[in-house]
């Protein structure tokens, strides 16, 4: 592979792995609101905030109600399944905070963490087993898919989304998740993840996740990697692995902090957005200054190698300076 090759995948990597979903709120108007300390907002606060330990003691997905009549809450969450314990609390204890901030009085509320994802719902209607599609949260990133023919990649990508989803929905009554790899080419793999609410069905969890494929490839096709997150699942690819394999649950979760009220919580963030997705400028950095050292370093390493060649073919092979990098570099042959 040529110097110029290796450099154009580097860049085209770069560019497309900034993408992470961001917190995402929303709340539902049309489901009514309710009066500041009311019955029905004191059990919302206090439900939510027993959620963070409760999600991350219980293998990352619980459901909870509380109240009785119309003050009754329903509230449901969900934290990404290769979160250990103390990230799932962290999720969750972030979005309880931003979900009671944003929707201060709706007796609807729904919000989608940030990566590695979680969600956190609550409402005043049964909401446990029931498949809802909207609203949806989609973004993807800026790169396109760094091959010049499509055909042969879509057909991969398509059979790695159908395995991903099929194993996913067929998880048990805790955990519906999966992901997945395949080759696209020599230097290229797809990876991808998907999850459902556990209380679906498999049927329910299979629609949910191939609406989600299906909306990502209507809006977004071609492009190098995306997400899509609905209530009821979550779904994300890229070229580049973005989930853990092998996430501990063993690590203790920090200890509860009650909700902040929302004069006191404040949010510092500044979003890049892509369609109706985007990525916090903290995210943004976690991911982008490390694959800029490794874009770096290899290319110093290009630079060194080809100083070399011409030093080699300068320098007197009677004795005069000689260096042999072969000493502490692995041969690396650019043609």
């Amino acid at each position: 592979m040529r110097l110029s090759g290796i450099v154009s995948f580097l860049l085209s990597l770069l560019i497309g792995v900034c993408l992470a979903t961001a917190q995402k709120e929303r709340c539902y108007d049309t489901a009514g609101n309710f009066t500041t300390n009311s019955t029905y907002g004191r059990n919302r606060d206090q439900i939510l905030a027993s959620f963070p330990a409760n999600v991350s003691a219980n293998g990352g997905f619980f459901t909870a109600t509380l109240g009785q009549d119309s003050d009754k809450v329903y509230a449901l969450g969900l934290c990404g399944g290769d979160s250990s314990s103390d990230i799932c609390y962290s999720c969750i204890n972030s979005s309880v905070h931003k979900l009671i901030a944003t929707c201060p009085n709706q007796k609807e509320g729904l919000s989608w963490g940030s990566n590695p994802p979680c969600i956190v719902r609550y409402a005043d209607r049964l909401i446990f087993g029931v498949l809802e599609l909207e609203p949806t949260d989609a973004g993807y990133n800026t790169g396109d898919v760094p091959l010049a023919n499509l055909t042969q990649f879509d057909l991969d990508w398509e059979s790695l989304m159908d395995r991903v989803v099929k194993k996913a929905s067929m998880g048990s009554s805790t955990l519906k998740y999966a992901t997945g790899e395949a080759d696209a080419t020599t230097f290229l793999k797809i990876y991808a993840l998907m999850q459902c609410t556990p209380d679906l069905s498999q049927e329910k969890c299979d629609s949910c996740l191939r609406q989600s494929v299906s909306y990502y490839e209507g809006c977004c096709h071609g492009k190098q990697g995306g997400y899509v997150q609905k209530p009821n699942c979550l779904f994300r690819w890229d070229l580049y692995p973005f989930y853990v394999s092998n996430a501990s649950t063993s690590a203790t979760a920090p200890s509860l902090s009650p909700p902040l009220s929302p004069a006191s919580l404040s949010s510092t963030n500044k979003t890049i957005t892509r369609g109706d997705g985007g990525i916090s400028s903290q995210t943004l950095a976690a991911i982008v200054v490390p694959i800029v050292v490794v874009f770096v370093s290899v290319a110093i390493i290009a630079v060194a190698l080809l100083l070399k060649r011409k030093k080699t073919r300068q320098l007197d092979v009677n004795g005069k300076l000689f260096l042999d990098f072969n000493l502490f570099v692995v041969d690396f042959k650019i043609s």
